[in-house]
């Protein structure tokens, strides 16, 4: 604790020396994505320029109000993205991530993730944007992963113009979670959002930093090589004991064990990261 406490203080003081930093990129989480989407016989999706910039104001968004959440403070859906760049969808999704280290953790979260892993592989997507933006959110340095995914109307258009010429309108209301759109009166049920944990990076311009480190992992580190010097200890112990025949007064060795043992393997569990 002491030692987390330190590194957290330290970082704050000194963000430029030892910084929140990550391996996660927008191309990596595409092609991660992707290859989920073809081991499952789906076809992969492409990337549009219009979800990438709804996707980055997102992240926009929730630095500038401080929220994590898929709806903002006022109220703000995550529709209203969609709309602002002028993307008119007859599917819609979004997943989003926090404070993971790289791109591959990011995935693997959202496919363990019943919700999540609806969204990535939705047969009625086709498009997908991407942003993974630096900031400070709830006090907390971080980057944000948005992950935003779509069907443009145009999509059923095009369908529709090969098998009849029949006029065909798209949806006019922008769907809440869990409402559904109507495009020729046929009910189309909108698609779960999905938040997810957000990854820490540092990202420059054109390329990705190389992470400097996580206090996370260092952490955690620290207490899996404490608390195994310590059970190494007690092991040690408890055959000295064993085999020198040592008569002692007192000694509980055996609750020491077990409790230490539970305490590692907590700690060895823990991961980083968070799904809403």
């Amino acid at each position: 604790m002491v030692y987390q406490f330190t590194i957290n203080f330290y970082v704050f003081l000194l963000p430029s020396v030892l910084g929140y930093a990550s391996n996660i990129t927008p191309e990596q989480v595409v092609e991660l994505t992707n290859q989920k989407r073809l081991e499952s016989g789906l076809a992969p999706l492409t990337i549009n320029s219009q979800l990438n910039e709804a996707a980055q104001r997102k992240a926009g968004d929730m630095f500038a109000f401080n929220y994590w959440a898929h709806n903002s403070p006022s109220g703000r859906t995550p529709w209203v993205f969609f709309q602002e760049v002028g993307y008119k969808y007859l599917y819609a999704g979004e997943n989003l991530a926090r404070d993971f280290m790289n791109s591959s953790s990011v995935v693997e979260a959202w496919m363990n993730s019943p919700t999540h892993r609806d969204n990535l592989l939705n047969g009625n997507y086709k498009e997908i944007g991407l942003a993974v933006v630096n900031g400070t959110l709830e006090g907390v340095e971080t980057t944000l992963v948005v992950q935003m995914f779509g069907t443009p109307a145009s999509a059923y258009v095009a369908q529709q113009s090969r098998t009849t010429p029949a006029t065909v309108s798209t949806p006019e209301k922008t769907p809440e979670l869990g409402e559904a759109s109507t495009v020729e009166e046929k009910k189309i049920e909108e698609e779960k959002i999905v938040l997810a944990p957000a990854a820490l990076a540092q990202e420059k311009e054109g390329s990705a930093a190389s992470p400097i480190t996580s206090p996370f992992a260092l952490t955690k580190t620290l207490a899996v090589l404490i608390l195994g010097i310590v059970l190494g200890a007690l092991i040690l112990d408890v055959i000295l004991v064993s085999q020198k025949r040592i008569v002692r007064l007192s000694g509980k060795n055996l609750a020491h064990l077990i409790f230490i043992t539970f305490l590692l393997l907590a700690v060895v569990l823990t991961s980083q990261g968070a799904i809403l």
